[in-house]
C-alpha cells in the first residue's frame, strides 16, 4: 500500500506538474506521469521481494 501512495503522490503529481511547465504543453507529456509512477512502484515491489528473500535465507533470523 505504501508503494501505491508514494507512486501517486510523490511521483505522479510532481511529474505531471513538471511536464505541464515545459512548453509547448501537450497531453502526451503530462500523461507520461502515470507510466513513471508505475515504474517506481514496480521497482519498490522488486526491492521488497529481494529483501524478503534474503531475510528468509538468513539462518540468524530463523
Amino acid at each position: 500500500m505504501l508503494q501505491g501512495i508514494i507512486g501517486a503522490f510523490c511521483i505522479r503529481i510532481p511529474v505531471s506538474l513538471l511536464m505541464k511547465s515545459i512548453q509547448p504543453v501537450s497531453l502526451f507529456r503530462i500523461g507520461l506521469a502515470t507510466p513513471c509512477a508505475t515504474l517506481v512502484q514496480i521497482l519498490f515491489c522488486i526491492i521488497a521481494l529481494i529483501v524478503k528473500n534474503r531475510k528468509s535465507r538468513d539462518p540468524i533470523s530463523q
